[in-house]
């Protein structure tokens, strides 16, 4: 299995508009995020978790010339509202791509996308095809693939992570049911949302987000939806060495 995080950043990106504060106005490549989001390639399936609002800035970055599915984790702009530049794959491989998420955010998304279901524009392949699938808190199969659900919260809505084999992403996270632990085993790779050092109503900060990947252990966890408050190098050298910052473009190889 072959993950790519092809963003790394908060709703804003970093740097964010008009910030002048040192992550911002950083050199170092690692400070400047995309919108989270990851590609996953696992036994010949390409698998894309949430089509950010930097999506096709990060599928040309990465090189990424198809996808089978993609799951979305939740509804909010800077998770689904690059979805739109999935048309290029639809029109240039002649394929409709299945999508899934939980009932909300499903119903959420045909209304924000409403016109990709006007037969006629899908007649003409000039909407995005998408199979929409709603999916509930269960393990389901796509193309061989297992795909488990993790419910957790985001502030007070539910949304899903997601863990394909050894791995598990999780994104925009504030509280993690204890019945969900169990789907946290024996993992090699864990990607978990780190907002900032200050406390956050609906995301983890540092302190929370190391505090989960304790108890995970993991044997590699990698922080994500991260904001400027977080230096990459510098929160680096505070965290023990099984947990680090992600960042825009890390790869994570997984052997079967």
């Amino acid at each position: 299995m072959n993950i790519t995080i092809l963003g790394s950043g908060t709703s804003q990106g970093v740097p964010i508009i008009g910030c002048s504060c040192s992550t911002c106005q950083s050199s170092n490549e690692k400070n400047k995020r995309l919108r989270a989001s990851a590609f996953i390639e696992t036994k010949g399936v390409k698998i894309l978790i949430d089509t950010s609002i930097d999506f096709r800035q990060q599928i040309l970055r990465a090189g990424i010339t198809d996808i089978d599915a993609v799951l979305f984790t939740h509804h909010h702009v800077d998770h689904i509202f690059g979805m739109d530049d999935l048309r290029q794959i639809n029109q240039r491989l002649n394929k409709f791509i299945d999508i899934f998420g939980n009932e909300t955010t499903m119903n959420e998304i045909s209304i924000t996308f409403r016109y990709a279901f006007d037969e006629e524009l899908i007649k003409y392949k000039c909407v995005p095809l998408i199979n929409i699938n709603r999916i509930k808190n269960e393990p389901f199969t796509f193309k061989g693939i297992e795909i488990i659900p993790i419910e957790v919260f985001h502030g007070r809505i539910k949304i899903f992570g997601y863990r394909i084999g050894k791995f598990a992403y999780i994104t925009d996270c504030s509280y993690i049911p204890e019945s969900e632990y169990n789907k946290f085993e024996n993992l090699d790779a864990l990607v978990l949302n780190s907002l900032r050092r200050a406390p956050h109503p609906t995301h983890f900060n540092l302190e929370q987000a190391v505090e989960k990947a304790e108890l995970f252990k993991a044997k590699e966890t990698f922080f994500t939806h991260i904001t400027h408050d977080l230096e990459h190098e510098q929160v680096n050298s505070e965290l023990p060495d099984y947990i680090k910052l992600s960042y825009d473009g890390l790869k994570i190889n997984i052997k079967d």
